[in-house]
């Protein structure tokens, strides 16, 4: 049959394998009886390597290797190669290697070829490698021996080509580092997508063992190039004519390959990115070959794939908010467009030495991925190899090859350094486990828009790390379990945080929006620093640690929940903090001295004690005011500790508030840690209860020697007696409404009045203000120090103290800003308020 396909037919007429009749006729000159018999075993798709035809052999040869032993490698992946253009030009689909383990080298890489699935049918692919003894095919004539490099596997110009069921392994394994200097090499890749690579997909393979890293993506073009010429000023309108401008530029002709080439993008030079241009959009005009105007298109953007119409053969840039044409704008074109639409799926990646997967290109997506213990950061591995000297380690890492909608969901990653980074237009990170990582879980760097959601990080952070030159950076981060660091206080992104769940720290929060979120903590307890404000988020410790979790904060907090916490206000500065509709169950809230104002609105406090601390420090430091709010004790000693050894140290105030009391153990209401006369307290309007059979009498203070002044009025009370042994230190009126002399302080419009605390016969009923403004009882008086601050009253005005100094014979008359007196400035605050008395009261 001279090795040609015939057809063989039985006596019924079936096609018969193998052959037992003589009844035959040929049918495809072409092709050879062994094709014949895969094509109908695997379909009419499918081409099985021949490996005799085409020079390839299999098995691993063992060092100290031959150069007979890098002859067969570098054979084998020109068979490979030759084997995929011939199946390619028969028109294969399906490109099966027969199962067997085969040993490749460098330089030389494997060309994945369009519209072909390369099915490496479980076979193992080994480079071989000796970083001691030069390759046969290591052609340099400088650099040390383990600098030579390469990639096993190569999607290069192409589209729908695809990369299955095979083992690749790396040179990492087969590296000395004797030379302390190789532990630096990153430049071999298992697999690469390149040069326009798109729709192409890498799934259901082991690679593992690169220098560099197993898998990687760059952002260059199909066709690379740069822009000729010097640009012109000048702007371009609809119709191609150009005018004038000092604010934007345009290019000389750039010509368009030959070749179908559909799309053009621009990228950054080097470690610019996005380009040097001052603006990231712009404008781009379409020509014939004979330079007549075909058409523009408008705000196009940098790294974005424009089309190209099918008459235009050059084209010119017009770029704006540029006024210097002989600037270097770090511009490359790209036709094709950069590697775009590409897959890596259902993959096991590990033992990387750099890197797992270096991303890059646009609209690619990881997923579903093993992908673990890529990044040696440690000084050794069970593997013997060093760690990688840098801090680019990475399971994922888009550091260098920018790109727009990158996806990662849905894979493990874990062990290594850190697990993904990125850096792009945007970015989905979503329902990825990633766990035990030695740096951050997620760095976000350079990104206009992010989400990460749905992943579950265990002993992984999160860190925003910077937005470039990113305007207007906008991040999302909900729904994910997160157990480890948490920053996100880079203040060029936009972040909120919702509906995740934290334990053992909440971190750092910047400006974030910080809401619905659920947060359990340990022993050693969070630092939450600073947010625009946290809502509706819930805090909590398990009851059975033996000590209460510490929350350090500095924010605003509403609608949230405590559960088992020691809360603790520590800004570090001067603040104004408030904390709204919260509830606080067996907690302990205190602040520390730095001048806060903190004030409770509609808050419950369930078995949880309020501390206010000034030790050594400056009187009336702290302020706590609480309104409307539902105090709740079964097991407390009192409601409220001052901490302070000062007088006047902290002031407190407790308005329409209910107390309700379950336990007579209770000592008072009200107490202070050191015996000193320190609380300045507001009580009025409040409501205490106790819920015993029997009524119960406490005192509202643990001493009298610990209150500085307080004022206690319009109380109810319910089974329980609240006593004041000592009544020279209460005022018992509301400070609000009632007073003993005329108004010192405070603002006042017309007609108000405030009653006479102590009336008497032939007193008056109080001081109605007959002028609005501020009061003030303290007159300027010439010849005077005065201390920064410090509020005085002068012709009708009043006003405060800005610089310290003495003050000088002619009082301030001014009524708008600040003028000098003597060595003190007085600024203007507001005319004075004047009362009079009203009612007189009978004898």
């Amino acid at each position: 049959m001279d090795g040609r396909i015939k057809k063989l037919i039985d006596e019924e007429g079936t096609l018969a394998f193998p052959i037992t009749v003589a009844d035959s006729v040929f049918i495809n000159k072409d092709q050879n009886l062994a094709e014949k018999l895969f094509s109908e075993r695997y379909g009419h798709g499918t081409y099985v390597i021949d490996l005799e035809h085409w020079g390839i052999q299999k098995g691993l040869p063992q060092k100290p290797y031959s150069e007979e032993d890098y002859h067969k490698a570098y054979n084998n992946i020109k068979g490979i190669n030759r084997a995929l253009k011939y199946a390619h030009g028969k028109e294969y689909t399906l490109v099966m290697l027969p199962r067997g383990e085969y040993s490749i080298c460098y330089p030389l890489s494997i060309n994945l070829v369009d519209n072909i699935t390369f099915n490496l049918n479980g076979s193992t692919l080994k480079v071989m490698y000796d970083s001691d003894n030069k390759s046969p095919y290591d052609e340099r004539t400088s650099g040390a021996i383990h600098l030579f490099a390469g990639v096993s596997f190569k999607f290069h110009q192409v589209k729908n080509a695809h990369l299955t069921n095979g083992k690749i392994i790396g040179d990492m394994y087969e590296r000395s580092f004797n030379d302390p200097s190789e532990k630096y090499v990153e430049h071999t890749y298992g697999v690469s997508f390149t040069y326009g690579a798109s729709y192409c997909s890498l799934s259901h393979c082991d690679i593992s063992g690169y220098a560099g890293d197993n898998v990687n993506f760059t952002s260059v073009g199909w066709i690379r190039g740069s822009i000729p010429g010097t640009p012109v000023l000048g702007d371009m309108d609809g119709n191609g004519v150009v005018t004038p401008s000092d604010n934007s530029i345009i290019t000389d002709y750039v010509t368009i390959p030959a070749g179908e080439f559909s799309v053009i993008s621009l990228s950054g030079q080097g470690y610019s990115r996005q380009t040097s241009l001052n603006n990231k959009e712009f404008n781009i005009a379409f020509y014939t070959e004979d330079n007549t105007f075909i058409g523009r298109t408008t705000n196009m953007r940098v790294l974005f794939p424009i089309s190209i119409p099918k008459r235009a053969k050059k084209i010119k840039f017009i770029f704006r908010n540029e006024s210097d044409p002989g600037r270097n704008l770090n511009i490359f074109t790209n036709f094709g467009g950069m590697p775009a639409h590409n897959v890596v799926e259902f993959n096991e990646i590990y033992d990387g030495h750099r890197g797992g997967i270096t991303m890059g290109g646009s609209y690619c997506i990881i997923k579903n991925n093993r992908i673990r213990d890529n990044g040696k950061f440690n000084t050794n591995f069970l593997d013997g190899a060093p760690q990688f000297p840098d801090s680019t380690k990475y399971a994922i890492n888009q550091e260098d090859s920018y790109g727009d909608n990158s996806i990662i969901r849905d894979n493990l990653i874990t062990g290594g350094f850190h697990g993904i980074l990125t850096r792009g237009y945007s970015v989905f990170i979503e329902n990825n486990v990633i766990t035990n990582m030695g740096g951050s879980g997620i760095v976000i760097y350079d990104q206009e828009f992010a989400t990460i959601k749905g992943n579950y990080m265990r002993r992984a952070g999160l860190y925003l790390f910077g937005a470039g030159g990113q305007k207007n950076a906008f991040v999302t981060i909900s729904n994910n379990y997160i157990e480890g660091s948490f920053n996100v206080e880079n203040p060029s992104y936009n972040t909120i945080v919702s509906n995740n769940f934290f334990k053992n720290g909440i971190g750092t929060l910047g400006n974030a929006v910080y809401k619905d979120n659920i947060v359990k903590l340990v022993v050693g307890g969070a630092i939450l620093k600073a947010a625009t404000k946290i809502s509706d988020c819930i805090f909590y410790s398990d009851p059975s640690d033996q000590f209460q979790p510490e929350v350090h904060f500095s924010n605003d907090f509403v609608n949230c929940q405590f559960k088992n916490l020691l809360v603790t206000l520590n800004t570090g500065v001067p603040s104004n903090i408030s904390i709204g509709d919260c509830v606080f169950n067996d907690c302990r809230f205190r602040t520390l001295q730095h001048f806060h104002n903190v004030q409770f609105e509609n808050c419950r406090f369930v078995d949880s004690l309020v501390q206010s601390t000034c030790v050594n420090s400056e009187k009336r430091k702290n302020n706590m005011m609480f309104n409307q709010c539902h105090f709740k004790s079964t097991k407390m000693s009192y409601f409220f500790q001052a901490m302070s050894n000062i007088s006047e140290g902290v002031k407190v105030g407790f308005h329409e508030c209910r107390f309700e009391i379950s336990n007579s153990s209770i000592e008072s209401l009200f107490d202070n840690n050191y015996i000193t006369d320190s609380i300045i307290a507001s009580v009025i309007g409040n409501t205490i209860e106790y819920k015993g059979d029997t009524p119960i009498t406490i005192p509202y203070f643990k001493s009298d020697k610990e209150v500085w002044e307080a004022h206690i009025a319009n109380n109810k009370t319910y089974n329980i007696i609240l006593t004041l042994p000592n009544l020279v230190r209460y005022k018992l009126f509301d400070p609000t409404t009632h007073s003993v002399t005329s108004p010192s302080s405070g603002i006042f419009s017309r007609g108000e009045i405030i009653y006479n605390a102590m009336p008497e016969a032939g007193g008056n009923l109080g001081w109605i203000c007959i002028q609005s403004g501020q009061a003030n009882t303290n007159a300027w008086i010439p010849n005077t120090p005065y201390s920064l601050n410090d509020l005085i009253n002068s012709n009708g005005f009043v006003y405060k103290c800005t610089l310290a100094g003495t003050s000088g014979q002619s009082a301030p008359t001014h009524t708008s800003g600040s003028a000098m007196d003597g060595t003190v400035q007085w600024e203007f605050i507001k005319p004075l308020a004047v009362f009079k008395e009203f009612g007189v009261i009978q004898d």
